[in-house]
């Protein structure tokens, strides 16, 4: 199919961070809207769990209300437009949005989002719509990541020598970890709903191809994702519940049983990011969903192309939810269903276990010392 637009697309990518310059005379741009307020997200929030008419109609009214908080959130210079599936595009190649579309076009300024997850994504199956709308605004904030990128450049993966689809999916990733990161701070999305949104997206799409379309294999994707987490959340907020322990692991305190005194132990649910790699497959998380957006290079069939590759493969990373044991006197932990019993506390690759002996167990008493 014929490329269309590339050469713009590609200018329009490599907008750097400072705001353009207007010539003499020209009417400068308008005032960014005001920074969003974490109550604002909380009625998103609201407006998710108090549904009203058919789901077709709520969702185009969450994701509406959606699209404003975001560009309220990033302090966009200018608005997108938000097509659904029957709208007419006017770039990248494509002149009716129809499902799978899900992308965002320099050129035109258009975000799409005509996913119908239901038809496309198996693990989509059997979550209830107010779930799917978590995961609805979890793609938009992708597209709008690249809309962002564009506009405000591309935070901690700016650099090189040329733009590559790996760096703009990395950055988006990044921007989309950031929001969900406030949404969570802001009291608007529970670490349950949050990790529950985050397994559904890691389990579609296509991932480690070699290619023009690469977008970097599933830990690249990951660590871009909890980075932008990471930099709206800090190791010991409370989120509920939960503790943030770190940017890939949190943590709730169990009830004690009569047991747990005696043994020096404190039990805890945990959730804690994982990836699997003895079995993995050519297929990986966030490609074929978030990877939709190939649209910023300006070509139709690449847009469509990673749309249609959803479902295809599982990825082997998910949030797990244990039960974590510690052991104060030892200094040992334990996870549940893993394949380990009781190990020291470094041992542990996500530094969890440590973080908590550190918080909660008591410190040892110091040796006396002999008269001198």
């Amino acid at each position: 199919m014929k490329r269309l637009l590339t050469t713009l697309a590609l200018a329009l990518m490599a907008t750097p961070l400072q705001a353009q310059p207007w010539a003499p005379g020209q009417e400068p741009p308008p005032p960014p809207p005001k920074p969003a307020d974490p109550a604002q997200a909380r009625a998103l929030e609201t407006l998710r769990t108090n549904p009203e008419g058919s789901p077709a109609e709520q969702r185009k009214r969450y994701l509406r209300a959606a699209h404003e908080l975001l560009h309220r959130y990033w302090g966009s210079r200018e608005q997108p437009s938000l097509l659904f599936a029957g709208d007419q595009a006017k770039g990248c190649g494509v002149n009716r949005v129809e499902h799978p579309m899900a992308f965002y076009c320099p050129p035109s300024k258009e975000i799409a989002m005509a996913l119908n997850l239901r038809r496309s994504v198996a693990a989509a199956r059997g979550k209830t719509d107010a779930e799917l709308l978590l995961l609805d605004i979890t793609v938009l904030a992708h597209e709008w990541g690249h809309h962002i990128n564009v506009e405000q450049g591309r935070g901690p993966y700016t650099g090189g020598l040329g733009i590559t689809v790996k760096q703009e999916e990395l950055a988006a990733d990044w921007r989309t970890g950031v929001f969900l990161g406030w949404l969570l701070s802001s009291g608007a999305l529970s670490v349950e709903a949050f990790s529950q949104t985050a397994n559904l997206m890691f389990e579609m799409g296509d991932y480690e191809r070699i290619s023009f379309q690469h977008h970097g294999y599933p830990k690249d994707r990951f660590e871009a994702l909890t980075r932008g987490l990471g930099s709206q959340l800090k190791p010991g907020q409370r989120l509920g519940e939960w503790t943030v322990d770190s940017q890939e692991a949190f943590s709730r305190p169990l009830p004690p049983d009569p047991q747990d005194q005696g043994l020096g132990r404190r039990r805890y649910a945990v959730q804690r990011f994982e990836i699997d790699r003895s079995q993995q497959i050519a297929t990986n998380v966030l490609g074929g969903l978030l990877g939709a957006a190939s649209c910023v290079w300006g070509n139709q069939q690449q847009c469509l192309g990673m749309a249609m590759e959803q479902g295809k493969g599982r990825a082997h990373g998910r949030y797990t939810q244990r039960e974590l044991t510690l052991f104060c006197g030892s200094g040992r932990f334990d996870v549940s269903e893993d394949d380990f019993g009781p190990q020291p506390l470094q041992r542990d690759g996500k530094g969890q276990a440590s973080v908590l002996a550190s918080r909660d167990c008591p410190a040892p008493a110091s040796p006396l010392r002999p008269p001198s």
